[in-house]
């Protein structure tokens, strides 16, 4: 990999808007693997793309550690099918079918679904641009449908592998999604569950507790599963410079063990 490449990104250090705020953390003076590993067709339409959200408000889109920590379970693995509940706009869409096509997945590799009708349009043009049509399938619909698990069992010719979870953020939506998942996944298979923090508990539009409370209250005395949530305990406020996991919204990552 070149050093251009590993410079990549270097220029949000500079930029000061919020949803750049791991650039100008202390230690991360560098290029995330997520976008070092891009080719020049994809990096320019994450480029393009983040032009055109930051143009038209559609800034929501999950943070660098938790697409770094997935491009290692990828690359470290070559995962092969992915399943993705809320995908907005398509950032962690662009990098995840980034990143399975490097893997060497031709067709349909990621299965995403969003109840925006509007976003998933947006998205896609995106995928397109960044020539990643046919690694992704976007989906307007319910990420708890009963008849989610087949659409996607279908689209990737088999059980997913991994499960990333940034959807509603709601307490009782969370829990059906676990549910409907877990049982989906071969054993050894994740899910993974971004805001899992008690910072991110406040995202819950409902006021019931949001994802971690979800994860708590799921995961209790299951023998089946084994959990872990990194920077479960951090609250509003906290100086990310200070944790290893500099995400202070959190990730829950769940493991089917029979």
């Amino acid at each position: 990999m070149g050093p251009l490449r590993r410079r990549r990104s270097l220029r949000f250090r500079t930029l000061g808007h919020d949803r750049f705020w791991w650039h100008g953390l202390d230690a991360t003076g560098h290029a995330p693997a997520a976008y070092a590993s891009l080719t020049t067709r994809e990096w320019l339409a994450l480029l393009g793309w983040f032009r055109a959200t930051q143009r038209t408000g559609r800034i929501g889109e999950v943070n660098v550690p938790a697409m770094d920590l997935m491009h290692g379970l990828v690359f470290g693995n070559g995962l092969r099918r992915l399943v993705q509940l809320g995908h907005f706009a398509g950032y962690s869409s662009l990098l995840l079918g980034s990143m399975l096509r490097a893997v060497g997945v031709r067709e349909a590799g990621l299965v995403s679904f969003d109840l925006d009708a509007d976003a998933t349009a947006f998205a896609e043009r995106w995928l397109r641009r960044a020539g990643l049509g046919r690694q992704v399938r976007l989906y307007v619909g319910d990420s708890a449908a009963p008849d989610a698990p087949a659409r996607a069992r279908e689209a990737l010719g088999g059980r997913p592998e991994l499960v990333f979870v940034d959807s509603s953020h709601q307490y009782a939506h969370t829990l059906r999604e676990l549910d409907l998942w877990f049982a989906e996944l071969p054993v050894g298979g994740l899910v993974l569950l971004h805001d899992t923090s008690e910072f991110a508990r406040s995202f819950d539009a409902t006021g019931e507790g949001g994802v971690g409370r979800a994860l708590d209250d799921w995961s209790a005395g299951r023998s089946d599963a084994t959990v872990a949530n990194l920077n479960g305990f951090v609250a509003a406020g906290a100086d990310q410079n200070n944790l290893p996991y500099r995400d202070g919204c959190g990730l829950g990552i769940v493991q089917r063990i029979a």
